[in-house]
């Protein structure tokens, strides 16, 4: 092989290499809570969220966070997921009504399996009831965070507790770029006291708040 032609190969291996690095590392995400991941890609996908390869790691960020581009790509519709558990407390009872009317004549008469079943059906749909609310509460709290997070209110106390902290984790000393809520109160957001925050570095932001990620 002659020289102009290892050079045109080797040309062309370069542009492969650059191409393939251009599609690993495609562009940036932006959660609902106003977090930037850079260089960001989507790498998994489990029931309750995706695993994203960013520029410092990979994270794990819950659907009801993701961009609304990404929750449709992924097909998350909260809408539809609330209605999806509210339509199964109504589908238990319609089942289990249905049961009752076919019980056999002699079953029936009995009534220690009616009282067991509907104990049991009762207790069924309190627990669902349950979940949908911690599920919609979930929701709404998740979304007021983001919304506050997004603000310049938010944006100025954080700037505050970085300076206060001399830009370092308070945990392990390296360079901090997150806000560590040491505590959380659903009454108290945007009205927190400065000393709940405290300064940390992605990694230990990762390690304290993962569900925040």
């Amino acid at each position: 092989m002659n020289r102009p032609r290892i050079k045109a190969v080797l040309f062309l291996c370069s542009i492969a290499a650059l191409v393939a690095a251009v599609d690993c590392f495609s562009a940036d995400i932006t959660t609902l809570d106003g977090k930037i991941y850079k260089d960001a890609k989507v790498t998994g996908v489990e029931a309750d969220g995706v695993h994203i390869s960013f520029r410092d790691g990979v994270v794990k960020v819950p659907f009801n966070q993701l961009p609304p581009e990404l929750q449709r790509q992924y097909g998350y519709n909260p809408v539809k997921t609330a209605g999806i558990a509210a339509n199964l407390a109504g589908t238990v009872k319609r089942v289990a009504g249905q049961m009752l009317a076919n019980f056999p004549e002699s079953v029936a008469k009995n009534p220690m399996p009616i009282a067991l079943l509907v104990g049991f059906v009762l207790l069924l749909t309190i627990a669902v009831g349950k979940w949908v609310k911690s599920r919609k509460r979930k929701q709404r709290l998740a979304s007021r965070w983001g919304e506050y997070r997004k603000s310049e209110e938010w944006q100025r106390k954080r700037a505050l507790v970085l300076k206060r902290d001399k830009y370092h984790c308070v945990y392990c000393g390296a360079r901090a770029s997150r806000i560590h809520h040491k505590h959380y109160s659903s009454r108290k957001i945007g009205s927190e006291p400065i000393e709940w925050l405290v300064s940390v570095c992605e990694r230990c932001h990762r390690r304290l708040d993962p569900d925040f990620e």
